[in-house]
């Protein structure tokens, strides 16, 4: 008797051991974790044109007791005629849990048309998380972002961005220039106010690894696509 259960508080010890150990290793197997990953997402607008190209890059990964911290800057890229535009954020991942700053999830364009001279940006952003061995019926957390643009200590314009009800309703596969992906499916809701510009709307995005977005696609609140955008190269 004592030796079954010995063998059975073993096994158990086993299987917290290997779970524990998939968690800590699910911070390195996402591609943008690693120092050098360049990833790259093209936008479009509701008719399939490209708006711009958007090229994430981790410029740094580090691991400090039991958090992953990577810095990643993107740099949009919207033709000859436009300045590119940077921007850095950071991912956190622990135990498996990833944060991600809500300056991620953006839209950069409309950042970079703040980008002239004299110019400054204060941001104040929560983070969004991603739960290692995310599932259908899940919930996930909600965000805020409040961008200020500034010249000489005076505000010109606030910009605000919350997403919430966000929520895993099953999995899909996706296929993109990039490859085919096995993705955890996420609805939302979202409102953007730029000024006096107040917009509510709707959005889907596929996560691959439970963190990496794929293809993201924005609805306005009588359901009509407004745009989207998708990872197009990876390297």
């Amino acid at each position: 008797m004592k030796n079954k259960i010995s063998k059975n508080i073993v096994l158990t010890l086993c299987s917290f051991l290997i779970i524990s150990l998939s968690n800590a290793q699910d911070c390195n197997t996402v591609p943008f974790m690693k120092k050098g990953a360049i990833l790259e997402y093209t936008d479009y607008n509701k008719k399939g044109k490209q708006q711009s190209t958007t090229i994430h890059e981790t410029l740094s990964s580090s691991k400090q007791n039991k958090n992953t911290n990577a810095t990643i800057k993107a740099t949009v890229d919207k033709g000859k005629n436009h300045e590119k535009f940077s921007a850095e954020y950071n991912v956190t991942c622990t135990n498996g849990l990833f944060q991600i700053d809500m300056l991620r999830f953006f839209n950069l364009d409309k950042l970079s048309e703040q980008n002239k001279n004299n110019l400054s940006l204060k941001i104040d952003g929560d983070v969004l998380e991603f739960p290692s061995g995310m599932k259908p019926g899940d919930e996930l957390n909600d965000g805020a972002i409040s961008i200020k643009v500034n010249s000489n200590s005076f505000t010109l314009v606030t910009m605000n961005f919350t997403v919430f009800n966000r929520e895993i309703i099953g999995e899909e596969k996706i296929t993109t220039s990039a490859g085919t992906y096995h993705c955890k499916k996420v609805t939302f809701d979202f409102e953007s106010k730029f000024g006096f510009l107040n917009i509510k709307g709707t959005g889907i995005e596929w996560y691959y690894n439970d963190v990496m977005i794929i293809r993201s696609e924005s609805y306005n609140k009588k359901g009509k696509l407004i745009g989207y955008h998708e990872l197009t190269k990876i390297q």
